[in-house]
């Protein structure tokens, strides 16, 4: 286990001033970060943290929790155990990814938000490691539950060179939850560019379609959105509970999930709606999503994030049509969709 805090501005500014117990923090955060690092990497216990800054124990706990809830400390495990090791490397080979990423059940029973934390650790984990490693200069999402959690958990460290684009049309009827937050809150956590398609997500008509995407704003953006290094992107299973299909999102008119389930749909991708073989259903939607086309996704180095057994189809359906080929998955999801494997198999 790797326990990182992400407390690099404190250690940034630790030579201008030392903080100890008669220092006035400079920033009303700095205390928090300091006792952090005081817990999570001196290693020392919260009685000793107390005692060192004439503190009680109980406003020690509140630090750190304060740092928790800022932001300033993430928890990363770089192994998995050796069953899921296996289940990866099973995956791997079904569907022909490069890279399979399969995380534990940590979920208490009936937890409405499921495996999402842990699943959107393992992405920020993952991006942080190629951001450091310098190979992804240019990074390009979608959105959905598992990418807002990677922006939270994902450490605040500089890369000012970096874009990050939306793949897809960005605006929405109502103004209270737009896809383009992941690129804002990326942009905001790395010092990167954000870059985001100022169109809807899904034209009124194949016409209006057309015209939306002649617009030069819309040209440059997806211009930079075909030539990302790495898109991470969500999928959608075709529930009313799907942010996709919110009403408050603004997304989809009324009465649309039930056309597409007419229709065979059992999935989406970047606004992109597949059968249960991996292909655009025919439908008119498709004729009307803006962002980058079926083959054009196909020819990126895309990682899903996805997690829920209930997922499962709609996960069999998007490896089935080759755009993935990297895959964060949580261990119910990755059980079912072995399941359905087998039932297909016999």
């Amino acid at each position: 286990m790797t326990q990182r805090a992400g407390l690099r501005n404190f250690a940034r500014r630790s030579s201008k001033f030392s903080l100890g117990p008669m220092t006035t923090p400079r920033d009303p955060h700095d205390l928090a970060i300091y006792v952090a690092w005081l817990s999570y990497i001196g290693g020392h216990t919260q009685a000793e943290i107390a005692e060192r800054l004439s503190l009680s124990r109980a406003k020690v706990h509140r630090l750190i929790s304060e740092a928790h809830e800022a932001g300033f400390v993430h928890v990363f495990i770089d192994r998995s155990p050796q069953a899921l090791v296996d289940q990866e490397d099973r995956l791997a080979r079904a569907y022909s990814l490069s890279q399979c990423l399969l995380v534990p059940d940590v979920a208490a029973p009936g937890e409405p938000a499921g495996n999402t934390v842990a699943i959107g650790a393992a992405a920020a984990r993952y991006v942080q490691k190629r951001l450091a490693a310098g190979d992804v200069r240019s990074l390009g999402v979608s959105w959905g539950r598992s990418l807002a959690e990677m922006t939270r958990q994902l450490p605040r460290e500089s890369y000012p060179s970096l874009s990050i684009v939306s793949l897809m049309g960005s605006l929405t009827q109502q103004a209270a939850i737009n896809p383009f937050d992941v690129v804002y809150r990326l942009a905001e956590i790395t010092g990167g560019q954000g870059f985001f398609v100022p169109v809807p997500f899904i034209a009124d008509s194949v016409a209006d379609r057309d015209v939306l995407l002649a617009q030069r704003s819309v040209v440059d953006a997806l211009t930079r959105a075909r030539a990302v290094d790495l898109c991470v992107v969500g999928i959608a299973a075709m529930k009313p509970d799907q942010p996709i299909f919110r009403s408050e999102r603004g997304l989809l008119p009324a009465g649309a999930r039930d056309e597409l389930v007419a229709h065979g749909c059992v999935a989406e991708i970047v606004g992109h709606f597949l059968n249960a073989d991996g292909g655009l259903v025919d439908h008119p939607i498709n004729r009307r999503t803006i962002g980058l086309s079926f083959a054009e996704l196909a020819e990126r180095d895309v990682m899903a994030v996805v997690g829920g057994a209930d997922k499962a189809p709609a996960i069999r359906a998007v490896l089935k049509s080759g755009l993935v080929n990297r895959l964060i998955i949580d261990a119910p999801a990755a059980n079912a969709l072995e399941q359905q494997d087998a039932v297909a198999a016999s």
